[in-house]
């Protein structure tokens, strides 16, 4: 799998496409403050090389709320399938058909009406997609149950803490007001439903010293390895 960030010309022409529901949160990876969308690329690197580390079988793949599609590229390289899922991918569409991604396929719906059926991928990505859910229960249920059991869930999350709202306020970013949890809490709350970690990165420093974001890999069963 190698990591594919895709040209800011078409990020641009992508974020332009209004949306009246959502905030343009692409527009941050095409932001002019280089070192602000170096930042926010830079975990997308970090969770491809933990896809490579811990290399799980290459066949299906699922981006669980893939937003406006930005890691499709990048996944596309690693998996013979891969499976984009949001409530809305009209920018994820455009992004795969831009970059002609013939081996991506999208699926709009909402976790609380759509179900994959058991055992259906061998690797899953939730990139800064968990703490937007106020209740963590179902998301984990459909994720467990999607995930085969030699499967690896890889997840990405604002540990929300002190150096984060700073950087918030260093690069003039409101506060989301969809971030219902922490980084902590919802790993928490992926042991609690039965998920394990196997393997972690942290961002920017790479080690567990106050970081900005917690990138995990985590399997079905009983945790092995703890925090």
């Amino acid at each position: 799998m190698r990591y594919v960030q895709p040209p800011n010309e078409l990020l641009r022409e992508v974020s332009a496409i209004a949306e009246c529901d959502e905030q343009n949160l692409l527009a941050i990876y095409c932001s002019d403050q280089r070192l602000l969308r170096g930042f926010f690329w830079f975990r997308l690197q970090l969770m491809t090389w933990l896809i490579r580390r811990v290399r799980p079988n290459t066949i299906a793949c699922l981006d669980f709320g893939c937003g406006s599609g930005i890691f499709a590229a990048s996944l596309a390289t690693g998996f013979e399938t891969v499976t984009l899922f949001d409530r809305n991918t009209r920018k994820a569409s455009q992004m795969v058909a831009r970059l002609g991604l013939s081996n991506v396929k999208l699926v709009t719906a909402d976790v609380a009406e759509f179900d994959f059926g058991a055992d259906r991928f061998d690797a899953i990505t939730a990139a800064d997609v968990l703490e937007h859910f106020a209740d963590l229960e179902l998301p984990l249920v459909r994720l467990k149950r999607w995930l085969k059991p030699n499967g690896f869930l890889f997840t990405s999350l604002p540990t929300e803490n002190v150096w984060y709202r700073w950087l918030r306020i260093a690069f003039n970013k409101a506060p989301s007001e969809d971030h219902y949890h922490t980084a902590a809490e919802v790993e928490a709350a992926l042991h609690c439903a039965g998920f394990c970690k196997v393997a972690g990165l942290y961002h920017p420093l790479l080690v567990p010293i106050v970081p900005l974001f917690r990138i995990s890999a985590w399997r079905k069963g009983r945790d092995r390895r703890g925090d």
